[in-house]
């Protein structure tokens, strides 16, 4: 070759690779592809095309190649199945690409030969996978050779990685299209916040709260901003200013003056690849409605412990007076009375209940005193034997509490929660029955069990029974509850972190116990 043909081919050569280059900036598959097939054809003088698509791979292929075949200067077919030993098969499996010089010797060719003497194969391949195959077909023999084959591997390669780049681009565009979509359907407010509090995503419920009128508007806020148009956004910025240590996540309640609304806020951070905080994410609920139902009920209960309480009193006391005034011998009146009296008390007792559990659920619980566990439960057992020998019950205690740690406690709360349970007990069971109770330590934990012969309760009421007002229908009794006692067992044993567990089959007994931690 003369040194200016050889110039020439140089200067052909840089052509072609400053086109494969110009692969990597298209951002639509479409053209790619169609570039590719373009370039492939005009570099080796191919007279038609012939392509493979690998649809186990991460390319939707069909509707793409369909439009693309209509643009190219060149004959197009797609080629949807592998035959065995043929040279598509062979590419597929040695992942390299290959030349026939001439269909008519060589046995690899297995298509027709009409117009087709030399061919070209070679794979698209990304991360050792092959994603395509293209074949390039002259009508003269020997027309393709090494220089060519070099030449179209490296515009494959080029091409895979150009494919790959567009797909990820237009993948990762969908997902944010489809996150978008899913953030504007919340009604939750939602902010994504970076490590120093900057604002870089939230939704349209957000939007509204902060009173603006489009998304971009909150582009680069702070979380100092947040806080100047609202107030109730001041517990977050403590938590984004300090560390924390492992502490990933965050709940509590805020109020908004401003909208007159409150919410429960859900923080949590979230990470890079090199696992270090990246930024936050806070979801707020909207909790109005549920707080204006707890206040509405603690203005019920203000009422019922003032207002209902006077009434009560003189009910009871004009009773007294009745049955003071009525003759000895009218056997009625004093039986009415009696009645009257005892719906009174009865009354009285409930709200007396009512407002014991409301402040258990809203009074802070101190936890300064050390209580020694072994001595309580022997003083709740003393307290209540005179209930237990009234009804004649076989009654047995095994307290195994020798050199148990004292536990930061209520000591008042704690024991009204053994009596509570010992005194259901009693109550339910019939007479000569049986109550045991039981107390010992293991695993870091103090256990308490009282287990009883009487009515037990069916299966359907157990997922109920801590619930306040709940009351299980008994037949084969008379005693009656307010349905709140375990409602405030419940409620002690979960702020001291504890749990209240029943295990009960009717007609054969209860066993009501809980457990604390002794750390």
């Amino acid at each position: 070759m003369s040194q200016p043909d050889m110039q020439q081919t140089t200067f052909k050569d840089l052509d072609l690779l400053a086109e494969v280059s110009e692969l990597l900036k298209l951002s639509d598959l479409e053209k790619v592809l169609n570039h590719v097939l373009q370039l492939a054809a005009k570099s080796v003088g191919a007279e038609q095309i012939r392509f493979y698509p690998n649809e186990a791979h991460w390319l939707t292929w069909t509707n793409l190649l369909v439009d693309t075949g209509r643009l190219l200067d060149v004959p197009f077919g797609i080629v949807n199945t592998v035959k065995p030993n043929s040279l598509l098969a062979w590419v597929l499996d040695n992942k390299l690409g290959d030349i026939i010089m001439d269909a008519d010797k060589d046995k690899r060719w297995v298509e027709s030969t009409a117009g087709i003497r030399s061919i070209l194969c070679v794979p698209f391949i990304y991360e050792d996978d092959v994603i395509a195959v293209i074949t390039l077909t002259h009508s003269q023999p020997e027309h393709f050779n090494d220089y060519h084959l070099s030449l179209i591997t490296i515009i494959a390669n080029q091409a895979s990685i150009a494919l790959h780049n567009v797909h990820s681009f237009n993948r990762i565009q969908a997902q944010q299209r489809q996150l978008q979509v899913i953030l504007q359907a919340m009604t939750d407010v939602m902010f994504v916040l970076n490590e120093n509090g900057k604002l870089i995503l939230l939704n349209d419920a957000a939007v509204k709260i902060l009173g603006l009128s489009k998304i971009n508007d909150a582009r680069g806020m702070t979380v100092l901003n947040l806080v100047d148009i609202d107030g109730m956004f001041e517990p977050v910025a403590p938590l984004i200013a300090e560390e924390f240590g492992s502490q990933s996540d965050w709940s509590f309640e805020t109020r908004s003056e401003r909208l007159q609304r409150d919410y429960q806020v859900r923080m949590s951070t979230w990470h890079d690849t090199q696992q270090t905080v990246a930024g936050y994410l806070i979801v707020m609920h909207d909790i109005t409605t549920l707080r204006d139902l707890h206040r509405f009920k603690d203005e019920m209960l203000r009422v019922a412990s003032h207002d209902l309480r006077s009434p009560l009193a003189l009910i009871t006391g004009y009773a007294d007076m009745i049955k003071l005034d009525a003759p000895e011998d009218d056997e009625d009146i004093h039986e009415y009375v009696d009645i009257i009296k005892k719906s009174a008390e009865r009354m009285d007792s409930l709200l007396e209940e009512m407002l014991r559990v409301e402040r258990i659920r809203n009074t802070p619980l101190e936890l300064h005193e050390q209580i020694d566990l072994e001595q309580t439960v022997k003083i709740v057992i003393i307290n209540l034997r005179p209930l237990i020998e009234a009804k004649q019950h076989r009654f047995r205690a095994d307290i195994r509490l020798k050199d148990i740690p004292r536990i930061k406690a209520d000591p008042v709360l704690i024991r009204q929660s053994m009596e509570n349970l010992i005194t259901n007990a009693v109550k339910y069971t019939p007479e000569k029955g049986r109550v045991e109770v039981e107390a010992w330590y293991a695993e870091d934990k103090f256990q308490f069990k009282v287990s009883d012969s009487g009515v037990g309760i069916s299966a359907e009421h157990l997922p109920y029974i801590f619930e306040s007002f709940y009351r299980v229908k008994q037949t084969v009794t008379t005693e009656k509850g307010t349905g709140l006692g375990l409602s405030l067992v419940n409620n002690v044993i979960e702020r001291h972190h504890g749990e209240l567990w029943v295990k009960s089959q009717l007609g054969r007994g209860s066993t009501f116990g809980f457990w604390l931690p002794l750390n």
